[in-house]
């Protein structure tokens, strides 16, 4: 969603498990550039807490090999019954409008979205965990490079409807960044609410 955080980074499910650590450790493998933090540590914020990977440090090294870490039997297979909703949706979607994969996989994911407009919006947990369960079995199942097909169809859609939205006097861009702002800004005042809770219940 933003230099610094993408979806799924801000999601605590997705920093659990075997997965989850062999990411860290990928990314820690090199130093933060924009935070300056050694080989091995947590990002730093501004304020000196523990963040999410800073985008220049992912950047630095570089993709996850998802495919040796499978073929090292470090991760496991996706199975299709671990959450068969999507790609069912996703199937239909490819014969519904005869497109491909990845066109059908995308329209899986804003369809799972629309289903609980107001769970999302509202940044409802339960619809979260669900949306993060659904898009991270696709990243998964279809690899880097689907899962890369899937974000340039989604990203597509989304300027598309940005410039509808823009209208013909309106700009596009500024609306975007609006909409990317106010997005992260909830995400992060939630995160900081759970911060303090479970400080409290220390």
């Amino acid at each position: 969603m933003t230099g610094q955080e993408s979806w799924g980074h801000w999601r605590p499910q997705f920093h659990q498990g075997e997965l989850s650590r062999l990411v860290r450790a990928w990314y820690r493998r090199v130093e933060c550039s924009s935070c300056s933090v050694a080989v091995g540590r947590a990002c730093r914020s501004p304020s000196g807490y523990p963040t999410d990977h800073h985008r220049v440090r992912r950047d630095a090294a570089g993709p996850p090999p998802y495919g040796e870490w499978r073929k090292q039997g470090l991760i496991p297979e996706i199975r299709r019954r671990s959450v068969p909703a999507v790609f069912d949706a996703s199937r239909a979607a490819q014969v519904e409008f005869g497109v491909d994969e990845s066109l059908g996989d995308a329209v899986a994911i804003v369809r799972h979205v629309l289903a609980d407009r107001l769970g999302f919006a509202l940044g409802d947990e339960a619809t979260l965990d669900r949306f993060d369960d659904a898009v991270r079995a696709l990243v998964l199942a279809r690899g880097p490079e689907g899962s890369a097909d899937v974000i340039t169809v989604l990203a597509s859609q989304i300027a598309t409807l940005a410039l509808s939205l823009a209208g013909p006097v309106g700009d596009p861009e500024t609306l975007l960044t609006t909409l990317v702002r106010s997005q992260v800004a909830h995400v992060r005042g939630q995160r900081h609410v759970g911060q303090r809770m479970r400080a409290q219940e220390r």
